[in-house]
């Protein structure tokens, strides 16, 4: 085992990427950037977090743990290798920030793409979210001293020194202002919307769980849809029902190919006795309780020194994770 250039570089590289495109610059775009605020996709928030968690930037504990056994030495055929070791770190934070910030700027392009409105409303606020800031524009003169037309127009609507009239910020405020309006009245259709239609989509997950069949599932949906005094067709209860049996199918497919191949691990190693197999299930077990672990951990963020501007911005939760996630890697490489 050596070289600044370790093998999971690639992977971490990936990872990083992946947690900046999930990782938004505003609080009011959706989590997926590649899809619409209004899939249901953006409601998954167990999937939201199980990616930001699995992926998170620091939890690379196979790179610590290589430039760990570099720096000691042993059992190694070039020995202690303390500046490869510090050059792999150099590599490795700046691959993983750079992919981290590519990712961010990527997840921004994505919401401007697919999510125009919300966009506009945080631009039309003044928060420019994923914008570079207003630069002064400069114009040239003519051979005798004069603006061109185009300058000329500029300078009459914005001022000499590039900025805004008192009329244009009043316009643009009530832009922002209508912007804002638009973007609440949607928020709270759609929560009325949800609210509405929650007796209807339990009733019809729990046909759809139980095993009953298309008719009686539109029956049940139906009954409830009387009582709520809401106004749909059948066809549409049917069609729900579909949708959300193909969701709840779905949403156990992981679970089913997981243990899958923590079966097929199990009896590779049982069966060849490689020891491949056995170090790969014996950690999907440390797996589940980690993810859980740094989940929690993560709560304490922001809560730690919260009066002091020095040191509030240290995410005190995630760096304990990180530390314990590395003591336990390098404890088990040593005794591996």
């Amino acid at each position: 085992m050596g070289g600044s250039i370790f093998a999971d570089l690639p992977l971490n590289i990936l990872g990083c990427f992946i947690m900046g495109i999930m990782t938004t610059l505003s609080s009011d775009w959706p989590a997926v950037p590649w899809l619409k605020s209004t899939h249901p996709v953006q409601g998954m928030t167990h999937v939201h977090v199980s990616l930001k968690t699995g992926l998170s930037l620091t939890k690379k504990t196979s790179w610590n743990s290589q430039m760990v056994v570099m720096m000691n030495g042993s059992g190694t055929e070039l020995g202690s290798q303390v500046v490869p070791a510090l050059f792999g770190y150099m590599i490795g934070l700046h691959c993983g920030v750079g992919s981290f910030v590519f990712g961010t700027k990527v997840s921004s392009w994505l919401n401007r793409w697919k999510n125009p409105s919300l966009v506009r409303f945080d631009d039309g606020g003044g928060r420019n979210v994923g914008r570079s800031g207003n630069r002064r524009r400069h114009y040239r003169r003519d051979s005798g001293g004069n603006y061109g037309r185009r300058s000329r127009r500029y300078h009459l609507r914005h001022g000499s020194h590039g900025r805004s009239s008192p009329t244009r910020k009043r316009k643009k405020k009530e832009e922002a202002d209508c912007s804002f309006s638009e973007h609440v009245a949607k928020k709270e259709s759609l929560l009325k919307e949800a609210s509405s239609t929650k007796d209807i989509d339990n009733t019809v997950k729990s046909n759809v769980m139980n095993g009953n069949n298309d008719n009686s599932i539109a029956n049940t949906s139906t009954i409830v849809n009387d009582n709520n005094g809401l106004q749909r067709t059948k066809y549409i209860i049917e069609e729900q029902a579909h949708q959300l049996s193909k969701i709840f199918y779905l949403e156990n497919l992981p679970f089913l190919i997981v243990a899958g191949l923590f079966l097929f691990y199990i009896l590779s190693d049982t069966l060849s006795n490689i020891a491949f197999y056995r170090f790969t299930w014996l950690s999907s077990l440390l797996t589940p309780p980690g993810a859980i672990l740094r989940w929690k951990l993560s709560k304490l963020n922001g809560t730690i020194f919260q009066h002091s501007r020095k040191w509030k911005w240290v995410p005190y939760g995630t760096l304990m994770a990180n530390v314990l996630g590395s003591l336990v890697s390098i404890s088990c490489v040593a005794t591996y």
